[in-house]
């Protein structure tokens, strides 16, 4: 049985929640007790979370138009807007959660974390071109900036190659994740690249 437009956006609206959920079970939890259920370092493990989610919508925002392209999911195209608003949510969180837990919200020291560690600068960066995309997501927006809406929107390509950067720069032993996000991310900018250029042939 397929789902009509309003069931299925609430449907996807809820599994896009659902990480969020799971985190704030689980903060609440380490407050009643439970203390090693976020590992020795809690803080570490909410910054790693939330960004790892951020990263996952920003890969499912791309992969909407080769979805709609290949397998012919045109329904999927009406959800794209969403998952980019997630994404946002997830980056935006990742960052607070980083000024909560690792900087103890001492913005006098971002200066010097930003310059000892390069990958906070990109990680910025792409919270930055997201902001705008974010803000402008509505369809008033979208009547007033016209054809300059979808410009704009392509900001969302180089947010994910900062984002990919970010993560390889905290590279550490295990190269495996950071390396499978860029290579999706490269994967999915080069079938877009590629399908622009069929169109201009």
């Amino acid at each position: 049985m397929k789902l009509s437009a309003t069931p299925r956006r609430w449907l996807i609206f809820l599994l896009a929640l659902l990480p969020f959920l799971y985190l704030l079970q689980a903060v609440v939890r380490v407050q009643s007790g439970e203390w090693d259920l976020l590992g020795p370092e809690p803080g570490k493990a909410i910054v790693h979370f939330t960004g790892t989610w951020a990263f996952n919508f920003l890969l499912m925002t791309l992969a909407v138009s080769p979805l709609v392209h290949y397998l012919r999911w045109p329904w999927l195209m009406a959800h794209r807007r969403m998952l980019g608003l997630f994404s946002f949510f997830y980056v935006t969180l990742h960052g607070l959660a980083y000024f909560a837990f690792l900087l103890e919200w001492h913005w006098g020291d971002l200066g010097r974390e930003i310059i000892e560690r390069p990958y906070l600068l990109l990680g910025s960066l792409a919270w930055l071109l997201l902001l705008p995309l974010a803000v402008t997501s509505t369809r008033g927006w979208q009547r007033r900036l016209k054809r300059n809406w979808k410009k704009l929107h392509w900001l969302i390509y180089p947010a994910v190659l900062f984002a990919s950067a970010h993560y390889l720069l905290q590279i550490r032993a295990d190269w495996s994740e950071p390396v499978l996000y860029t290579s999706v991310s490269v994967a999915l900018l080069l079938s877009r690249s590629w399908r622009l250029k069929r169109k201009t042939l």
